[in-house]
């Protein structure tokens, strides 16, 4: 990196991390997400040593506000993800929200999800992780809707027997 480019960088923090920070906020709600938002932009940007002019421009500002946007949407699609792997409920066949959860629980959420036999493992994808409908999933297994619920009530047993021991 430059010294121009490193100088770029310092002035575009000056600028705009609290501005990045409100944005990051009215996302994920979240304060130690937002600054990982934060910090994931302008990780972003000095990766795709970006230059303009001045960093007061509109055009920068606009560039700057997109890749915060950006960063953002992507932590929060990731915790959606995460959150759905976690929690089951047995109301409705699908997954719900979880609080928050650690690397180490998704990470144990995934071996066990792995340890599934492989019938299991793709309804749990399809349903919980893709979005398909019982429709859908029973037309890409070539099952029957019956057996595409039968199967993930099991998985999910198998599931919460694993997680609980």
């Amino acid at each position: 990196m430059t010294k121009k480019q490193k100088q770029f960088i310092e002035s575009c923090y000056r600028l705009y991390e609290q501005k990045m920070y409100h944005v990051a906020y009215s996302i994920l709600h979240d304060e130690g997400k937002a600054e990982d938002a934060v910090h994931d932009a302008f990780l972003n940007l000095i990766k795709k040593n970006i230059q303009f002019d001045e960093p007061e421009s509109a055009d920068c500002k606009r560039f700057i506000i997109t890749v915060i946007r950006n960063a953002s949407i992507n932590i929060y699609n990731k915790k959606m993800r995460e959150s759905k792997l976690l929690f089951f409920t047995e109301k409705d066949d699908h997954a719900i929200a979880a609080p928050e959860s650690s690397d180490n629980d998704l990470s144990e959420i995934e071996d066990k999800l792995d340890g599934l036999p492989e019938k299991y493992r793709k309804i749990v994808r399809y349903l919980v992780i893709d979005e398909y409908s019982t429709k859908e999933t029973a037309s890409l297994l070539g099952i029957t809707e019956a057996n595409v619920r039968k199967r993930y009530e099991r998985a999910r047993r198998m599931l919460s027997s694993s997680l609980n021991q």
